[in-house]
């Protein structure tokens, strides 16, 4: 009887255990850890320009030049880049933008770093 009830008792301690965190997700456990935002290999067609279709071209488009500016191919994102506006729009140092509100982080710092580079056509 006694081996029976210690068998039984590790049975459902080990249920217990096992079905507890089933429900887990990797979001909800590491909620509050920031994503590592990487700034080394940037390049034009794989980063910059899925950023700014994603900010920049609803506004800044060949068919909607706001501002005159068009951000929708490289040349017109080069042109804008080499008088300074570029970094300094979305680092809000000047005129920030977009005007719908700051860029995530990331996204910032990968602009940034790929015109310190000299905004390669890549």
């Amino acid at each position: 009887m006694k081996k029976t009830s210690i068998i039984f008792t590790l049975i459902v301690a080990s249920v217990f255990i096992l079905s507890s965190c089933y429900r887990d997700s990797e979001e909800g456990l590491y909620r509050f850890v920031q994503p590592v935002c990487d700034t080394t290999n940037i390049t034009y067609s794989g980063t910059i320009q899925a950023i700014m279709a994603g900010n920049c071209v609803t506004c800044h488009s060949t068919a909607n030049p706001s501002g005159g500016w068009a951000l929708d191919s490289y040349a017109g994102i080069k042109v804008v880049v080499d008088n300074g506006k570029l970094v300094n729009s979305v680092t809000y140092t000047s005129n920030g933008m977009p005007k719908t509100g700051k860029m995530p982080s990331c996204q910032v710092n990968q602009i940034v770093a790929w015109v310190h580079k000299g905004a390669p056509n890549n």
